[in-house]
């Protein structure tokens, strides 16, 4: 059980999920779990494709957040060359505790280029929390 500032219980993530979203040549892969301090997202892109491609982003490649759906990407490109197969492993976020109980979506956004042609992958799953 967590505690807010404010004295009130804060909703826990009820279980862990795995989570894969495809979209053409690319899948995210995500695990959410409970953490200490709210719930962490593990995450990652995979291409599938054939041969070799090199996107363009910005940060975060993969961006997460529950209840705003805005996503905010910051800062300059960033190049990264992927052969199929390859896994590009982003930092796990942390979000914070939840002030409610029951259904509440993670939305997920990941934003770049390939072959100058911008790519978005937008996700959302709901999760639930006690």
């Amino acid at each position: 059980m967590l505690i807010s500032l404010y004295g009130e219980e804060e909703g826990v993530l009820e279980k862990e999920k795995v989570i894969e979203k495809k979209a053409n040549d690319f899948v995210i892969h995500m695990k959410v779990e409970r953490e200490k301090s709210g719930i962490e997202v593990h995450h990652s892109l995979q291409y599938i494709g054939e041969g070799a491609v090199e996107i363009l982003h910005q940060t975060p490649l993969i961006s997460v957040s529950l209840l705003d759906k805005n996503h905010d990407f910051t800062g300059s490109l960033i190049q990264k060359k992927l052969n199929k197969g390859n896994i590009y492993y982003q930092e796990s976020k942390i979000l914070s505790p939840i002030d409610v109980k029951g259904e509440c979506n993670l939305y997920v956004r990941a934003k770049f280029l390939v072959n100058n042609k911008l790519v978005n992958i937008d996700h959302v799953e709901p999760l639930m929390f006690n």
